[in-house]
């Protein structure tokens, strides 16, 4: 009995230690985001009124951590605007589709001031510059159609405010509002493009390496 006591207690003792000497699993600070984004905005363009016009877009993000709460991220994305202006009294259909290539900062704090490794709840804040390259226009009307490709590029500043909820240690999704506009005007033909007051809802899915 009393050597059966003695292994248990050098057993327990070895794994005591060896649970003291494993280095902990470090937290990635790469993490892939997708976004996609649902808004409205409103399209400057030299040979239209202001248009009003909806936005669909998506984009694909690395992420990289460089603090306790704020991260860096760029990478690619798709949007399209689609307005329907009206030419000699007749109703038409614009669709505009942009290359954007957005580079932000993002915060994360916790919602219910807990510190602890264990919160799940987040409240993101962010902002960043982008730059946009409108690859195709195409125009819609009873006539016809017509289309033009590579029209330019320009840059502005978006804002985002939103939530992020921590699905296990690996994966996030998050919801939230989007403000970008356009600082800077495409120019080519003749004609100038910007696109001002862009807002739309955003939804995203991390996943961390």
């Amino acid at each position: 009995m009393k050597k059966q006591l003695i292994v248990t207690l050098l057993l327990l003792v070895s794994l005591t230690t060896l649970a003291q000497t494993t280095p902990e699993k470090k937290e990635s600070k790469i993490e892939f985001i997708t976004v996609a984004k649902l808004g409205f905005a409103k399209l400057n363009q030299s040979d239209f009124v202001a248009l009003n016009g909806n936005i669909n877009a998506a984009d694909l993000l690395l992420s990289y951590k460089i603090g306790k709460k704020w991260n860096l991220s760029s990478g690619v994305g798709l949007m399209e605007l689609n307005a329907n202006p009206t030419i000699s009294g007749n109703s038409a259909s614009l669709k505009n589709t942009y290359l954007h290539i957005p580079i932000k900062a993002t915060g994360d704090y916790t919602i219910f001031n807990n510190e602890s490794s264990d919160s799940k709840i987040f409240f993101t804040i962010g902002a960043g510059v982008y730059a946009n390259s409108l690859l195709k226009s195409e125009l819609q009307t009873l006539g016809g159609n017509s289309s033009t490709k590579n029209l330019g590029w320009n840059f502005g500043v978006a804002t985002q405010i939103g939530a992020k909820f921590l699905i296990s240690e690996a994966t996030t999704i998050g919801i939230g509002l989007e403000s970008q506009s356009d600082l800077s005007k495409m120019k080519k033909d003749g004609v100038e493009r910007k696109v001002e007051q862009l807002n739309s809802i955003y939804f995203s899915f991390g996943f961390k390496f």
